[in-house]
Parts: C-alpha cells; structure tokens; sequence
C-alpha cells in the first residue's frame, strides 16, 4: 500500500512540474519541490539572504505542514552553507518523512557515525556530500570545511545504511572552481572509491563558469549524474529549464522561488497559498532566468520516503 501510494505522490508532483513549465498566473502554477535553507554560509554576493531571526524547530514544522496542507507530500531538500553542523536537521528529516515527505541533504559534511545512524533511522532519502578536491587546499577553498568532514561523513553514512539496512542514497557532488577543474576527474574516482552511488558537478549559484568545467564534467566518467541543464550551461549553451518551480524558505521565514529575484513573502506573516498567488512578476522573472537554482537539488530525479 505504501509503495501504490508513493507512486500516486510522484505522479502528482509530476503534473505539478509540468504545469510549471506553462505560461499562465502564478494561482496555476505551483511549487513541485520544497527547499528548506538553514543558514546562508558560503552564499555568493548578491543573491537573496536572510535578515530576519531565525525560526525553530516548531516554526520550521508548521511551514512544512502547512506547505503539505496545500501541495500534498513534497520532496524536501535540506540545504544551507553547513546544514549538517545545525541542531534542527535531525528533527526536521523525521517530521518531513513521518508526513511522507521524501528527505535529501546537500552538505559539505560535519557528520559523525552517531549522528550518521541517527539520520538513517529517521529515514533521510539522500545525501550529497560536496568535495571540492582531493587535498584539502583545494578542497577547502572550494567547499569551506575540512576534506576529512567530508570524507568521514561518507564514511559514516556508507556504513550507517550497512548496518542498518535501510535505504539512503549516496552522492558526491563537485562545485567547480577554476582551481579545481584539473582535480575533478580524481574526485570522481576517490567517490567510487569510497562507496558513493553516484557524482555530479555543481557551480554555486552567483559563481562565474570556470574554464575548462565542460571538460572536467567529461572527466567524472561513469556514474556521472551532472543534470543535462547543468551540461549545456558549462557549454555555453542554454536549454529550458528543468525540474519544475521550487519553493525555497530561508532561516528567517522568507519565501523564495529563486535566490535571484525578489523575495515572494514571509510564510509566518501570511498565508502561503495567497503568498504565491500574487507573485506573478517573481515567476514570469524565474521563468526568464538561464538558471534560477543549483541543479544539485535535482538529484536523484527519484526520490521516496521511508519510514
């Protein structure tokens, strides 16, 4: 019965996608994805931060109910600069899953093997560990934490899963810099290496293409999950874009679809639905936009709940 009823909630979430991609007021065409951004370390210059104080944990769980009371289950993509270093990811990966929304973390580690099992056995979806090379010079520059939190983070989540026999997605993902590109092929190697389920490159949002990142994309050689829009923007070239509308929410309650326009509202000071609804000129802009998010929270394009 669970797997008929996740299947009806990814076809769901895929007609959403779908009707986001027309054209028509913003009351049509609804978020398919949820991202929740617990801080904003590490965030490029000019893209939408927050000023406000940060919620917690009940306020956190009321937006994502109420996001659910609007939208039904929802993927939920936990991000941030260091989401794993903050006391409100455990909770909030056990509330979202207990409300069948499926659970995927985007961090650069910080995740010991205690925190590890503790994550697994509240039914976390996926991890994407960012490396951005294999000494840490380069990996720090790149990413901002030590090279050992991320190596020992996958290590901990790789046997977390083992012991625990549950399902958990595992990727590595490569923001590219222009003092990394020469490196990003032997990251790819060392993720397999170490038991990763996949690779993909990502640029920062609000970060330049550096030269050769065409190339080393080519370089992660198999298992190389690196999103087709991601692909043609290294080259120079510009397709639609994919994965639907999202909704991102900052630590202080903005509501966003994308760090590059205007903030839509405040979802503790106003209705969501209504919030949206009105926000036909930050849509029609996001829709214009060559690349309004990181396609990392693309990835895995499956994604299901576990409880």
């Amino acid at each position: 019965m669970k797997r008929l009823e996740q299947l009806l909630i990814r076809s769901r979430a895929a007609a959403r996608s779908a009707r986001t991609r027309l054209p028509g007021a913003a009351a049509a065409m609804r978020p398919s994805r949820l991202v929740l951004r617990l801080n904003d370390l590490r965030l490029a210059p000019g893209l939408v931060r927050a000023t406000g104080e940060p919620m917690g944990a009940a306020e956190w769980q009321s937006v994502i109910v109420r996001f659910i009371q609007w939208l039904g289950p929802v993927r939920v993509t936990i991000a941030g600069g260091e989401p794993a270093r903050s006391p409100l990811l455990d909770e909030l990966v056990r509330f979202a899953n207990r409300l069948e929304c499926p659970t995927h973390l985007v961090t650069g580690g910080g995740i010991d093997p205690a925190r590890a099992e503790l994550l697994v056995d509240r039914g976390l979806g996926a991890v994407t560990i960012l490396v951005g090379g294999v000494d840490e010079g380069t990996h720090r520059a790149a990413v901002g934490s030590t090279l050992a939190d991320a190596t020992g983070s996958l290590d901990a989540l790789r046997d977390a899963r083992a012991r625990r026999g549950r399902p958990l997605g595992l990727y590595v993902g490569v923001p590219l810099t222009a003092e990394n590109v020469a490196s990003v092929g032997a990251v790819g190697g060392w993720a397999r290496q170490a038991g990763a389920d996949g690779v993909l490159a990502t640029l920062p949002l609000g970060e330049e293409v550096p030269p050769g990142a065409a190339e080393a994309v080519a370089a992660l050689g198999r298992d190389n999950l690196t999103p087709e829009h991601l692909k043609a923007w290294l080259e120079g070239r510009q397709v639609r874009v994919r994965g639907g509308l999202r909704a991102e929410i900052l630590s202080d309650g903005t509501l966003l679809v994308s760090s590059h326009v205007a903030p839509l509202g405040d979802v503790r000071r106003g209705d969501i639905p209504a919030i949206w609804a009105a926000a036909d000129e930050p849509l029609r802009a996001v829709l214009a936009h060559p690349r309004p998010w990181d396609e990392v929270e693309l990835v895995p394009r499956a994604l299901v709940s576990s409880r």
